[in-house]
């Protein structure tokens, strides 16, 4: 992955994150890694815990980011969150 993706990348990931925190939630984990995969956000708000996958896209030429969260990757995690 280039820097420039990254960058963005981590720029989408503080986005969200403060979103959910000016939401009254707590960002708990951030990257939260096991062999299997990986889950951007873990975020807590009373006894819900929110799980985000981050997609941050600087265009749509390629589809938008909610599109790029295909339903294998909705099912990869669920089966993250369930670890967690």
């Amino acid at each position: 992955m280039t820097r420039g993706r990254q960058a963005l990348g981590r720029y989408g990931e503080a986005q969200a994150a403060r979103w959910y925190t000016e939401r009254g939630y707590e960002v708990v984990d951030r990257n939260w890694r096991v062999p299997d995969g990986e889950i951007d956000l873990v975020a807590r708000r009373g006894p819900m815990l929110v799980f985000c996958e981050v997609k941050t896209r600087g265009g749509d030429r390629f589809g938008t980011a909610a599109e790029s969260v295909t339903p294998a990757k909705q099912r990869r995690l669920r089966r993250l969150a369930s670890i967690y």
